[in-house]
């Protein structure tokens, strides 16, 4: 038994359906390129207690975002996270993560669904920010 191709519709379809496959593929790789690349990100856990008071600006950027967060400590307290820049693909609906680390005082919290990426390179950001404040930092750290 030999398959033809007997009309344009079958051959059409066919590809169509290889090219939804190649682009499923290509989306696939891609994530998993950009998962590589965040958990490569630098974390320093700093604790908040150990940052003097003040104002920092902390930066990542990566492939798939730029983010820039300032960071306002008071005695031993994240007061406020403002967002500077976020642009790129993910990170839209990211904002009550920063709200979570205020609660907590911690730039270690739980990742918002469907949003991982983007939570790691915020909380990424927040630690870069937050380690601009611990006495003993210079800018050759970086």
């Amino acid at each position: 038994m030999k398959f033809q191709f007997d009309s344009k519709a079958t051959r059409t379809v066919l590809i169509v359906i290889c090219v939804i496959l190649t682009f499923v593929m290509y989306m696939q790789r891609r994530t998993r390129n950009y998962y590589k690349q965040a958990a490569q990100l630098p974390f320093y856990n700093i604790q908040v207690k150990d940052v003097q008071d003040g104002t920092y600006r902390g930066k990542v950027y990566t492939k798939f975002m730029h983010v820039q967060l300032d960071v306002s400590v008071a005695d031993g307290k994240l007061t406020k996270i403002d967002i500077i820049e976020n642009e790129g693909a993910y990170g839209k609906k990211v904002a009550p993560i920063l709200d979570e680390m205020i609660a907590e005082n911690s730039s270690v919290v739980s990742a918002i669904k469907g949003e991982e990426l983007a939570s790691i390179v915020f909380v990424a950001c927040v630690d870069d920010a937050l380690r601009k404040g611990v006495p003993g930092y210079t800018a050759d750290d970086e």
